[in-house]
């Protein structure tokens, strides 16, 4: 038979001591649940406002950018899209989640203080970058150049040459592109320029010097259009969508004509109706992917 000795007073003390000490040591572990976890929720709580903020300044931007730099179907005609997808993913994305990462509540407030103004300040120079860039490739002006339309943005533009454009041209717009058209010049000088700078890669409808109004080259451009039945019979899948451009334009289907579109990354045709040569519509054709 097992014995076991009697405890007298002391011991049961002691004892009583020792498991309410153990009992407290285990009610001050950390809960592995992150819902009750007092650290984790303010690290949520500070990322989930930076996420706000950030949610907002990238809604602001989105006005900014679609509505008045790239309006539709230029978004997508001249790249605009891409870009601010990629604006979108460094300011809604990394920025909180390297918030949620350094929201240690065990650093010292000062500390604290200065990891997050200096990950805001990163973001705030990242997305000030991001929609500057944006600002530079907007497209300023879709150009008539003899025999199709060219998507300019603006830093295809040199700044110097804008002062030799007719005096209503010489800024830049920012609310999406002018609709101009180009004329050849007469200088055999300047056509010899002309010439090697097209080598180089700038076209004409970059030279501010050549730009002017539209509407005195509409009979040009609707000379040199061609019936839509003509792109119908290459593309038939595109008729519903120049279906719905006839419709929204007030014209018959049959009126239409059409001229290639060249942007930097894709091809498109714009659907033009008389009278005026105006265009009511555009058509991708193809785009990089």
């Amino acid at each position: 038979m097992l014995f076991v000795p009697a405890l007298d007073n002391k011991a049961t003390g002691q004892l009583q001591a020792v498991t309410q000490r153990h009992r407290t040591a285990l009610a001050t572990v950390p809960s592995s649940d992150p819902v009750g976890n007092p650290r984790m929720t303010l690290r949520l709580r500070i990322a989930s406002w930076h996420l706000l903020g950030s949610v907002a300044a990238a809604t602001c931007a989105w006005w900014l950018v679609f509505r008045l730099w790239y309006p539709p179907p230029f978004a997508e005609l001249a790249g605009g899209a891409a870009l601010f997808l990629l604006l979108v993913a460094v300011d809604v994305v990394i920025g909180p989640a390297l918030t949620l990462v350094v929201a240690n509540p065990r650093k010292r407030r000062s500390e604290l203080l200065r990891d997050l103004t200096v990950i805001l300040g990163l973001q705030l120079l990242a997305f000030g970058y991001g929609l500057n860039t944006m600002a530079l490739v907007r497209p300023v002006a879709i150009v008539f150049e003899y025999d199709l339309w060219r998507v300019v943005a603006a830093n295809d533009i040199d700044v110097k040459e804008l002062a030799a454009a007719p005096a209503a041209l010489r800024n830049l717009p920012w609310g999406g592109p002018r609709v101009l058209a180009v004329v050849k010049p007469q200088d055999p000088a300047e056509q010899l320029r002309i010439i090697e700078l097209g080598l180089a890669g700038v076209p004409l409808a970059a030279m501010p010097a050549h730009w002017r109004e539209f509407a005195e080259h509409a009979p040009m451009a609707w000379k040199a259009a061609k019936p839509v039945a003509n792109l119908l019979t290459r593309q038939p899948t595109f008729l519903a969508q120049a279906e719905v451009v006839a419709k929204r334009a007030g014209v018959p289907l049959n009126e239409l004509r059409v001229l290639p579109v060249m942007a930097r990354r894709s091809e498109w045709v714009a659907l033009m109706s008389a009278p005026g040569a105006r265009i009511v519509g555009y058509l991708p054709l193809s785009a990089d992917p």
